[in-house]
């Protein structure tokens, strides 16, 4: 076995702090004695050297023994409040079936931990829960090491049987969960999916034993947001599991093990976290963190909505969406915000036909057959992407500041962008040209199918955000010109979700995608894979539907199959072929990303893989705590 060297160990040992205080003895005598001693269950850090302020709630019981010491940053304060706001109101509060961006930012990384982390400013993994991992020489074997005295929010014991516990959840075929994907490795002897099996050794350390060498194995583990056994084995014994941490749920029962704990939840006001009197990681100077005492996320449904409440003072910072750039970068100088220009976005925005030939429950089929042979004829979605103006939509709805795209990765990933993929310029005479090849003809300039049919068709999208209604305008705008009659279809974002992931009922949608965490093609196997549950055009299927999906597959497998970059960069650079040939999604743009917070804001350093304000959340600190 050897251990990965990216994850160097970083606790607050008792033998190392021993070490240190004999050897510093004569120096600082008794009062560095006191924190040599420790207590049982846990090293007590040393008295703060400089006034840092008094945590409320405090701190209870003794540190961790194998608490995190974080080394970066400046070394805050305790006190205040922070507030941010949500785009919607999480859709759940349980952080496996997370399908959500505000779930997603509200849970993962703030109320739950994972194994592992991603350093957003060195780019690179780092231990979070885990002290620790260890790659067999065939990489078939990962042996994992939880940190000594971990306990979840509540007191109890944190241990190897919470991440087997939580494994079974995602892995049982009855819970929707896009996490289960990043552990399907190919098909066993029954064309059953053969995901790696789960070891426990010991209260801390636990071992998966895989079928076939994954080059990101260790970070798919890091997406695995462990729940406390204790709370919710019985729910899952009974088949209820999906029933659990409900938006209802009384705060005391969503036990996590991140900096903060749920305190309350409003429904269209906001969600409230307090600190985790129990977490485990501390500064540089052994303060116990986090610093602040609770997070406000206020519910803003509306962008221009929540720019106004940031240049009023109402929130502490914002992703600054490119139409609000100019208006906040005025008044910078005067203000007490500062503006963060970060370059191009990972993010995109895209359209996507309902390619789904399935049924409901009520035996009708997810979308009228007569549009899905539309859908299905990928000379037709190659029309459509050829007659929206992309470069037009930058102006009248990013304000200028965007990027054109034409495959799942854009141009802000270096590492993965494929240059010399298939673009779809703006051209409404190759557009028509391709649909009249395909059968389609015009009568009164308007498009009709080879049976006579007018071809027109809804998109959805969510009603709250207003640049991706003014998306849908423009493709309704451009699409006319070619003869198609597009109708908007606003509806508020859970249920935009619900339509995407249950109930199916949409034509077309205009959505977007963030980056995976780090942004490496084997975290995306669940958008990519014709199995995968966020495949969305036509998700999970037992096997491939399409010929390019079968090669996408074949491709990505090959991908996370070999640690050589070379050779997984040729095999990405196949599927975004494929893609960009028979857009499954139609790539539309991606933004300029910005970011704005208060000057009060200590430690804050957004970036443009999410969550971009609060990826270092038990860092942040207000200069002036002040309550709200």
């Amino acid at each position: 076995m050897r251990t990965a060297r990216l994850l160097p160990q970083l606790s607050v040992a008792d033998k190392a702090t021993t070490r240190a205080c004999l050897a510093l003895l004569t120096t600082w005598a008794m009062a560095t004695l006191t924190a040599c001693k420790g207590r049982e269950g846990g090293t007590e850090p040393p008295r703060a050297t400089t006034p840092i302020g008094t945590p409320k709630p405090a701190f209870v019981e003794p540190l961790a023994k194998g608490a995190l010491k974080v080394t970066h940053g400046e070394v805050g304060r305790y006190g205040g409040s922070l507030v941010l706001s949500l785009s919607s109101d999480p859709a759940t509060f349980n952080p496996i079936l997370v399908a959500d961006q505000s779930s997603g930012d509200l849970l993962h990384g703030k109320v739950f931990s994972s194994c592992l982390g991603f350093n957003h400013d060195t780019q690179e993994m780092v231990p979070e829960l885990c002290e620790g991992y260890e790659r067999s020489e065939d990489g078939l074997t990962y042996t994992f090491t939880l940190r000594e005295g971990l306990t979840w929010s509540d007191g109890a014991p944190l241990t190897s049987d919470d991440f087997e516990f939580s494994y079974r959840v995602i892995l049982h075929p009855d819970i929707v969960t896009g996490v289960r994907d990043l552990f399907r490795q190919g098909e066993g002897a029954e064309s059953s999916p053969a995901p790696p099996r789960f070891e426990t050794l010991d209260a801390r350390r636990f071992r998966f034993h895989l079928t076939q060498r994954d080059v990101l194995f260790e970070v798919n583990v890091a997406s695995i947001f462990a729940v406390p056994k204790h709370k919710w084995s019985a729910a899952f014994e009974k088949g209820e599991f999906q029933q659990t941490m409900r938006l209802n749920v009384a705060p005391a029962d969503l036990v996590g093990s991140g900096p903060f704990v749920l305190t309350s939840y409003a429904s269209g006001e906001r969600v409230v976290l307090t600190r985790n009197p129990r977490y485990w990681k501390v500064d540089k100077d052994n303060h116990r963190l986090p610093y602040l005492d609770r997070i406000v996320y206020v519910i803003v449904r509306d962008n221009n909505a929540q720019f106004v409440r940031f240049r009023d003072g109402d929130l502490d910072a914002i992703e600054v969406q490119p139409e609000h750039y100019d208006a906040l970068k005025r008044d910078e100088a005067k203000a007490d915000y500062t503006v963060s220009d970060l370059g191009p976005a990972f993010t995109s925005y895209y359209l996507m036909f309902n390619l789904d030939p399935r049924s409901g429950k009520d035996g009708k089929p997810y979308v009228d057959p007569m549009k899905r042979a539309w859908f299905e004829d990928e000379r037709f979605r190659q029309a459509v992407s050829q007659a929206i103006d992309r470069q037009g939509m930058i102006r009248t709805v990013l304000a200028g500041r965007g990027t054109p795209m034409y495959a799942y990765l854009g141009p802000a990933n270096k590492r993965w962008y494929n240059p010399e993929i298939r673009t779809w310029p703006y051209d409404l005479d190759k557009a028509r040209a391709l649909l009249l090849e395909a059968g389609f003809t015009y009568q009164n300039n308007l498009l009709t199918d080879p049976k006579g049919n007018q071809v027109t068709f809804s998109v959805l999208t969510n009603s709250e955000n207003a640049t991706r209604v003014g998306m849908v305008n423009v493709i309704k705008d451009d699409l006319a010109r070619i003869g198609i009659k597009v109708h908007l279809r606003p509806a508020p974002f859970n249920e935009v979700v619900s339509a995407l992931r249950d109930s199916r009922d949409f034509e077309g949608m205009v959505l977007g995608w963030g980056s995976s965490v780090p942004p490496d093609p084997a975290q995306s196997k669940n958008v990519l894979l014709s199995s995968g549950a966020s495949h969305a055009w036509h998700p999970s299927q037992t096997a491939p539907s399409r010929p390019w999906e079968k090669a996408m597959d074949e491709a990505l497998y090959a991908n996370i199959g070999t640690y050589d970059f070379d050779e997984r960069k040729k095999h990405m650079d196949e599927v975004l072929a494929l893609w960009a040939e028979h857009l499954p999604q139609i790539m539309l743009v991606a933004p300029n990303q910005y970011a704005a917070g208060r000057r009060n804001l200590g430690n804050f350093r957004p970036s443009r893989l999410r969550p971009e304000l609060s990826w270092n959340v038990e860092q942040l600190f207000l200069r002036q705590p002040k309550r709200r």
